[in-house]
């Protein structure tokens, strides 16, 4: 069986769950073919190895040779855009066509594939994975109109989370036509490891990107709260990534004066996360609503920190709470709510013993439904019937 994976630049650093879910399906059996909008020169991994290595050999930009004019072409008017770029994406169709199914990962990728089926021009069904941006922005922005083709014309609608299928349902997409699948991670190359700072310092960690959504500055306001309150408790701040928030978020802390606590690494190599994650009692990830309107899924950061026997610390937003129950498998509070945050953080600095239950309850909430294996299974399953029906 042939599956036609529709994305935008591949590969991306941001977007290794992409090529998790196309490594699921070739270990299954199952030949991937990649379309996107621009191969990715971006060195993150060795090109050579699997399964990179397969997927590039079979990845093909939409415009083919004329890709090399995409700057150009972006420069026209929206209208004369629309009409160019969608000519050119036909020069894909007979290599979509020679799939058994189509998976776009992007509601505007999904919705690119559903207009050449609404001309008749594509063949196979398509199955489309919303994430988050893709939700949040046009919601925000004039709605989900912008999807009405790919509601009509697409075979199923895939959300990461339940609070995404709602808004879809919402914004008028047929309800048999969406359902939730979550992303999840690889639990064998995760091992649990509970460690107690009970007379040690209390070690946080964010692993993310210092965007507004991530909600790094809550995290640093919750700590000048808690320094204010419970000077006594020890505590150190570690936040790994980049961003453009970066340059005020160090401000912050210092204006908030916990700089002395707070370090910023930057980017790092996968392999050092790994001995950061590992140095570390708890994770924290207060996510809010960006104002554009973009929002988290569920993220995969989460679900590793909660894996490896972290406690963690998010927020009620978009399908968090399908993953962390507040005070049994981590702890949650409401977008922007410094008080709570820096409550929730006190709470895990004094009772170390109580945040042990908490984190193994953690771990069995991942493997019972982030499962990487069993949701590579599932998804196979749901490939292979909608190509059976087409």
């Amino acid at each position: 069986m042939r599956v036609g994976f529709v994305v935008g630049q591949f590969p991306m650093l941001s977007e290794t769950f992409v090529i998790g879910q196309m490594a699921g399906l070739l270990r299954r059996g199952f030949k991937v073919d990649v379309v996107c909008n621009g191969i990715s020169d971006y060195n993150f991994a060795d090109r050579q190895q699997e399964p990179l290595a397969t997927l590039l050999a079979r990845t093909r930009d939409w415009w083919g040779a004329a890709a090399r004019f995409r700057p150009t072409i972006g420069r026209l008017p929206p209208k004369v855009y629309d009409k160019a770029s969608t000519a050119l994406d036909m020069s894909s169709v007979a290599r979509l066509n020679e799939c058994d199914v189509i998976v776009a990962h992007f509601g505007h990728n999904g919705a690119r594939a559903a207009r050449l089926k609404k001309w008749k021009r594509l063949v196979p069904p398509i199955v489309t994975i919303f994430h988050g941006y893709d939700v949040g922005v046009p919601l925000k922005e004039r709605g989900l109109s912008r999807y009405g083709d790919l509601f009509e014309h697409g075979a199923l609608n895939l959300t990461v989370n339940d609070y995404f299928r709602q808004v879809l349902v919402g914004a008028g997409a047929p309800e048999a036509k969406v359902a939730v699948h979550h992303m999840g991670i690889d639990l064998k190359k995760i091992p649990y490891e509970w460690k107690s700072w009970r007379g040690a310092t209390l070690q946080l960690i964010s692993v993310c990107r210092l965007a507004e959504k991530k909600g790094v500055e809550y995290a640093l306001r919750a700590l000048g709260r808690l320094r204010v309150d419970a000077p006594e408790v020890d505590w150190r701040y570690t936040i790994i990534g980049d961003g453009p928030l970066r340059p005020q978020l160090e401000a912050l802390a210092s204006e908030l004066g916990i700089a002395s606590q707070v370090s910023f690494l930057g980017s790092l190599p996968h392999e050092e996360v790994k001995q950061w994650l590992k140095r570390s009692h708890a994770f924290v990830l207060p996510s809010v609503t960006a104002a554009n309107g973009d929002v988290e899924g569920i993220p995969v950061a989460l679900m590793e920190a909660m894996a490896a026997g972290l406690t963690v610390v998010s927020s009620t937003h978009s399908g968090i709470p399908e993953l962390i129950e507040d005070q049994r498998t981590g702890f949650l509070a409401t977008e922007k709510d410094v008080e709570t945050l820096a409550s929730r953080l006190r709470f895990i600095a004094e009772r170390p013993d109580e945040c042990e239950r908490i984190a193994g309850e953690a771990r069995r909430k991942v493997e019972a439904e982030f499962d990487q294996q069993a949701l590579d299974d599932d998804f196979a399953r749901i490939l292979g019937r909608f190509a059976r029906a087409g």
